[in-house]
This record gives structure tokens, C-alpha cells and sequence, in this order.
């Protein structure tokens, strides 16, 4: 039986526009009134006009250069921190001008032992097609893409999962999962990004879990 043991992973939201990394330095963001001063760190900051780039206290990193700004957490108790941070952020700019938007997220996943770790991989693709060319055919990578409606009027969203093998110390039979919600602007304005991470963020982190648990139970049914 195939079990998922996550060990790390990711949660972040991309902004896709036009950008001013000598603005988004963390004083500004202190003097906006969106993180408090405990969350300045001093150290590990990179700032110039092609980049900015430093952690917000212990729990967020900014990465921001003139085409994409970044928001990025580990803890997903800290998803509702970040998402009011992006909030401000926005609302503090109102001119930005924001083509696209993704919502992201990733785990390294430990499956255990090699018997789950390659049955999954075959599960994904049929390997057995590659018999009579290559000996014991393994999978690497794969990539899924899927457009949808999202329910709003014509609005849609392309979901793109990845899976790859991931090697990790001392854990074998690991995969790297992620999970990108890419969202297109047709107005290119802040208030997409408003409206569009208030409605999905929380439920495009859960499709993750839902995404996953059914290919999973799938695999394991089919034993």
C-alpha cells in the first residue's frame, strides 16, 4: 500500500507585471504598516534594481525582480499571515500593473520503501510499452495540465503538476510534488490580484491534498 510521509514543502503566491525591486525593501514594507519590526532581519539582504531578496522574520521569503514578485512560506499556518501581507502590498500600489497570477504549492514525499516508490512510478505511465527497448524503464518526471473554468463567469485556471523523483540525505525513494494555479488577468490590474487570491488561495492549497489522496487511493484500489 502506497502511504505519503510529506517531509518539507513550500506555499507561495506569484505575481507576473511589472515591478520596482528598489521599492519592496523591507522598511517600506515596516513603514506601510505590514510586518512589524520583529520581522525586519538585517542580514541576507539583497537589494538593488534588478533584485530584491530577504526573509520576512523566520517565516516568509521575498524575491521580487521587475517582471515577478514572489511570497514564500513553509508553514502552512502562516498561509493567512502571508496572504494579508499580499494584500497590503497590493493595496499599497494600486498602479502596479498585474498580468498573471500563480498559486503554488510542493512537498518531498517520502513513500516509504522501493516496492511503493516504483509502483507508483508506474502507475503514472505505462513503463511496460518501453520493455522491448530498454531494460527496466524507470520513471523520472512528469508533468499534468489541465485547463478549467473556475465558475466565475469566463474565468478559467491551468493546473500544472509536477512529479519528479527527489533525492533527499539519508531518505530514499523520495518525489518532489508541485502544484501550480497559473491565473491570466484580462484587465492587468491590482484588483485581479485582489479578487483572484481572496477566492482561491485556500482552496487551491487543499486541491494539493485532494489532488494527490485520489491518484493515490486509485493506486491503492487497483491492488
Amino acid at each position: 500500500m502506497i502511504t505519503l510521509n510529506y517531509i518539507s514543502g513550500f506555499y507561495s503566491v506569484v505575481l507576473l507585471g511589472s515591478f520596482n525591486p528598489l521599492i519592496f525593501h523591507p522598511l517600506w514594507l515596516l513603514k506601510k504598516g505590514l510586518i512589524p519590526e520583529s520581522d525586519v532581519v538585517d542580514k541576507k539582504i539583497v537589494i538593488n534594481s534588478q533584485v530584491s531578496q530577504y526573509p520576512i522574520g523566520d517565516w516568509m521569503q521575498m524575491t521580487v525582480t521587475p517582471e515577478r514578485c514572489e511570497f514564500k512560506i513553509q508553514k502552512p499556518e502562516r498561509i493567512v499571515v502571508m496572504k494579508d501581507l499580499i494584500m497590503g502590498t497590493l493595496n499599497a500600489l494600486p498602479e502596479t500593473p498585474i498580468i498573471a497570477m500563480g498559486i503554488n504549492r510542493g512537498n518531498i514525499i517520502n513513500l516509504g520503501d522501493a516496492d511503493s516508490y516504483y509502483k507508483f512510478g508506474s502507475k503514472l505511465a505505462i513503463l511496460n510499452i518501453w520493455n522491448d527497448c530498454l531494460h527496466d524503464p524507470r520513471l523520472r518526471d512528469i508533468i499534468i495540465e489541465n485547463v478549467e473554468n473556475t465558475g466565475e463567469g469566463e474565468e478559467k485556471v491551468r493546473r500544472r503538476i509536477q512529479i519528479k523523483s527527489a533525492e533527499v540525505k539519508d531518505q530514499p525513494f523520495c518525489i518532489d510534488v508541485n502544484l501550480n494555479n497559473h491565473y491570466t488577468a484580462k484587465l492587468q490590474d491590482v484588483a485581479f490580484a485582489i479578487k483572484t487570491l481572496d477566492a482561491y488561495l485556500m482552496s487551491d492549497m487543499e486541491k494539493y491534498d485532494i489532488i494527490l489522496n485520489s491518484i493515490t487511493g486509485k493506486m491503492n484500489c487497483d491492488e
